[in-house]
């Protein structure tokens, strides 16, 4: 049924070129599933989502929050607030991401700056302090290397993290994981 509702709005944009019309279609597709109630594993939660198994694997980010993994898509570090402390929930880790690096290329206005110990960064060194799980999804390239694919790794704990200077001069969190056995 949706299949159906999605390739009639990608016929309404046939106007444009070919990329305009599958552009996005994973977060359209996202949308609907969640406009019909068809999202699972909600609301976000901290530990194993029920029906994912080590291995699993996503070709989209919007799949992580269709399935209960991830939900903000745009974000590395997804958390929630507990009683005002905020707890990461998961991350997903990039192969070979130099967050600090594509940060000071994506916008010549934007400057680069020192990281805070806020929002995903205050979740994850809080997690550390009371031992709470978090999930781990690997992202990489996909074997056609038009774009990336996610594997979920499994539950870990945040064992350490420390301040260090990135590529551009500025400080950068590093948080060292540990996997939980099983």
């Amino acid at each position: 049924m949706f299949l159906h509702l999605l390739d009639h709005d990608k016929q309404a944009r046939r106007g444009g070129d070919l990329y305009e019309a599958t552009a996005r279609i994973d977060l359209n597709t996202q949308a609907f599933l969640e406009r019909e109630g068809k999202n699972v594993n909600t609301p976000n939660r901290i530990g194993h989502v029920p029906g994912i198994h080590v291995g699993d694997e996503f070709q989209y980010k919007a799949e992580l929050r269709v399935v209960g993994l991830h939900f903000r898509i745009m974000f590395g570090i997804d958390y929630v607030e507990i009683e005002g402390v905020k707890f990461a929930t998961s991350i997903v880790s990039s192969e070979k991401y130099d967050y600090d690096y594509k940060r000071k290329h994506v916008s010549k206005e934007k400057k680069a700056e020192d990281q805070k110990m806020i929002k995903g960064n205050l979740a994850l060194a809080d997690s550390m302090i009371h031992k709470r799980e978090v999930r781990v999804i690997r992202g990489g390239e996909s074997w056609d290397g038009k774009g990336k694919h996610y594997v979920y790794e499994g539950l870990f704990l945040v064992d350490n993290y420390w301040l260090e200077k990135g590529v551009s001069g500025k400080n950068v969190y590093k948080f060292k994981l540990c996997r939980i056995p099983g």
